[in-house]
């Protein structure tokens, strides 16, 4: 396995790999398996997409944001297909200053 890891869809993964990335595509259903998996040395970086950290159950999404190592991130794919969510908007309304 290498450092940096992509898990995601095959499109976006292939930017990843021009990268010099190692890119899994796991298959419908199979993501919280591969994670499991991946989660092992040497990997240091884990790069998700949306789709695949939102098909995670709140368990495994929880034990893997918590981590040190590897720095789990997750990614848009190149589609755009779910949008990202907005951190400052959600930080805002969790102070209460969200307009």
């Amino acid at each position: 396995m290498a450092a940096i890891l992509f898990v995601g869809d095959a499109l976006s993964g292939a930017g990843w790999a021009l990268a010099g990335v190692q890119v899994v595509v796991p298959g419908a259903g199979e993501e919280a398996e591969w994670l499991t998996q991946l989660c092992a040395p040497p990997t240091q970086l884990l790069l998700l997409t949306v789709a695949v950290a939102r098909s995670l159950p709140l368990a495994l999404q929880q034990r893997l944001f918590t981590l040190v190592t590897p720095l789990v991130l997750v990614v848009p794919d190149v589609q755009g297909s779910l949008p990202m969510p907005d951190l400052a908007e959600t930080v805002r309304k969790q102070l209460g200053v969200g307009l």
